[in-house]
């Protein structure tokens, strides 16, 4: 029943046209940590959302690489093993179509994808220490930045990281999870942008992205909601505007009434 409220609900605030495709990642909300995850709770969610766990999403000759982040464990689990099996068959296919007059022998009869690297899209961030060298204006605040992450629960693994790069050596690196925003650049080569939590329950200015994707340039805004004491100002100083008003308005509905007596009563004493 909560499964089924979740969906209901998910489909009402992403609404969309029919001639617009809703891509939807997987996540730890969505299936569970790593061991809570389950072979039902992931086929429920691939099914619902017509998702897989790993694949490349071409657009306009633009790849999107998708993955399930919750799976890169590195613990062979059945679940793990098949996701890193078919992320491997993925980026042998990509890596032909790149380079395909170099390697033609060993990519008869691959997957046919655009000659560009990825944007990889995950949940979880990329391996790091910490957000200590983290930029950008949403960044963790100071007595947050340095606590140090636990690999495969607030970031995937080292070693997942370095096959993730070494694989498909992504055009940009988006993700999300740890509810902070974060611009980091790793090997000195590949970006990553962390993607702060969009929910007033977990910071003050919850942000999201607009991407606009070319096979040569990519170009991102990040756009703020107003921050919630704002807006909670804003609710409080509105009540207190529309009492003042109010009463300014029963006391002139009294006077009004008022008015009528006091001259009946001098016309009687006339």
């Amino acid at each position: 029943q909560d499964w089924e409220d979740d969906v209901r609900r998910f489909k009402r605030i992403f609404r969309h046209p029919s001639d617009t495709e809703l891509v939807v990642l997987i996540g730890n909300h969505d299936i569970g940590f790593h061991n809570e995850m389950t072979k039902q709770k992931l086929e429920r969610f691939e099914k619902v959302f017509n998702v897989t766990s790993a694949r490349i999403l071409t657009i306009k000759g633009v790849n999107f690489l998708l993955v399930n982040s919750v799976a890169l464990h590195g613990d062979h689990c059945p679940i793990c093993q098949r996701v890193e099996k078919e992320l491997h068959k993925l980026s042998h296919a990509l890596n032909c179509s790149i380079q395909s007059e170099q390697h033609y022998d060993q990519c008869k009869n691959t997957e046919s994808f655009a000659s560009t690297a990825p944007v990889l899209l995950q949940h979880y961030p990329l391996y790091r220490v910490s957000d200590a060298m983290c930029t950008g204006i949403d960044a963790a605040p100071l007595d947050e930045r340095y606590q140090l992450f636990q690999e495969r629960y607030d970031v995937i693994s080292k070693n997942a990281s370095k096959k993730l790069l070494w694989w498909f050596k992504p055009a940009l690196i988006l993700s999300g999870h740890t509810h902070h925003g974060c611009e980091v650049l790793h090997e000195n080569l590949y970006p990553e942008i962390s993607i702060p939590s969009f929910s007033w329950r977990n910071r003050n200015n919850p942000s999201f992205i607009l991407g606009t994707f070319s096979r040569s340039d990519i170009r991102l805004s990040k756009c703020f909601l107003p921050e919630e004491r704002t807006v909670l100002a804003l609710y409080c100083s509105s009540c207190l505007i529309i009492a003042l008003i109010t009463l300014s308005h029963i006391k002139m509905f009294r006077r009004s009434l008022h008015l009528p007596n006091s001259l009946l009563v001098k016309h009687k004493t006339l």
